[in-house]
């Protein structure tokens, strides 16, 4: 069997003049709107994408029930967000009494979380079960795992 040889390359495509002017005064317009348009493009998404996200703060409310037991309700959330982001520290008389670690995992008897619709997120009637001694100030604190802010306290004195 005999195998061809490869053909000789086409000379390249050589210009014999320069374009017309006209063509070159579409590329040159056509280049002005593209980057006018990626222009007005940044000027409308970029400063949104570099404005801080808002806080994850929560406000909490001291709630009692007798069926279920001793619990901090969470009444508002303005912007949901993930239960990875939070840490609990129960704390009485100003000493660590009891923690929840990042996700509010790690419930013991004196300290859990119920996350109420199950949607992974602290938001609105998520509450915290808190079992304490009688005696004694008590404090609830909720922080960030990733930069120890507080995000939401509540005090009470004794048991609930």
């Amino acid at each position: 069997m005999r195998i061809a040889r490869p053909k000789e390359p086409v000379a390249a495509f050589k210009r014999k003049r320069a374009p017309p002017p006209q063509a070159t005064k579409f590329l040159f317009w056509s280049t002005v709107t593209g980057l006018s348009f990626l222009v007005v493009l940044a000027v409308v998404f970029i400063p949104p994408g570099l404005q801080p996200r808002p806080s994850c703060a929560t406000a909490l409310t001291l709630r009692v029930d007798t069926a279920q037991g001793p619990w901090i309700r969470v009444t508002r959330a303005p912007v949901e967000c993930v239960l990875g982001a939070f840490r609990a520290v129960l704390l009485r008389d100003n000493v660590v009494f009891d923690t929840l670690g990042a996700g509010l995992v790690g419930g013991t008897g004196s300290l859990a979380f119920a996350d109420v619709d199950a949607d992974g997120e602290l938001g609105v009637d998520d509450y915290f079960i808190v079992n304490v001694p009688a005696t004694g100030q008590n404090r609830l604190e909720i922080l960030l795992v990733f930069d120890g802010r507080l995000q939401g306290e509540i005090e009470w004195s004794g048991a609930l």
